[in-house]
């Protein structure tokens, strides 16, 4: 080989490390990032869930007085900015546990004493299948 053609070897391998390089850190970069976005909108998205948690783990008062319509409006904004981020078999899964806990509300007896161990037990149940998905990457 002359000395001509190792130069064109050697230069054309320099580039082609350097290109390989270069879409390497591209694609670090961009998982990094969507990691990063992921874990803020699930953050968000968890933090939407903490009173209705702690009221419910009390346990003083119908799942249903907890779960309101403004509760569950604030909690649907945060759903809509973390859905995004889920895969399609993610989002299958999340979608279902989402329709189980929003519909709460709808399937409970007001006042009824003997029911609100259970209606409260189910609504911490439902909340935990759905912040399974949100849990930081």
């Amino acid at each position: 080989m002359t000395p001509e053609q190792t130069f064109w070897f050697g230069a054309a391998f320099t580039a082609l490390g350097a290109l390989i390089g270069a879409l390497a850190t591209l694609a670090a970069a961009r998982l990094t990032w969507q990691r990063q976005s992921f874990n803020e909108a699930a953050a968000v998205f968890r933090a939407a869930f903490v009173e209705e948690t702690y009221r419910l783990r009390k346990g003083d008062v119908d799942a249903f007085r907890v779960l309101t319509e403004e509760v569950l409006a604030r909690q649907t904004r945060a759903k809509i900015t973390f859905e995004p981020f889920l895969s399609a078999h993610e989002r299958v899964t999340f979608e279902e546990a989402w329709v189980k806990y929003s519909t709460i509300p709808n399937t409970m007896a007001p006042g009824s004493l003997n029911n609100r161990p259970a209606e409260i037990r189910e609504a911490l149940r439902q909340i935990e299948l759905l912040l399974k998905s949100a849990q930081p990457k």
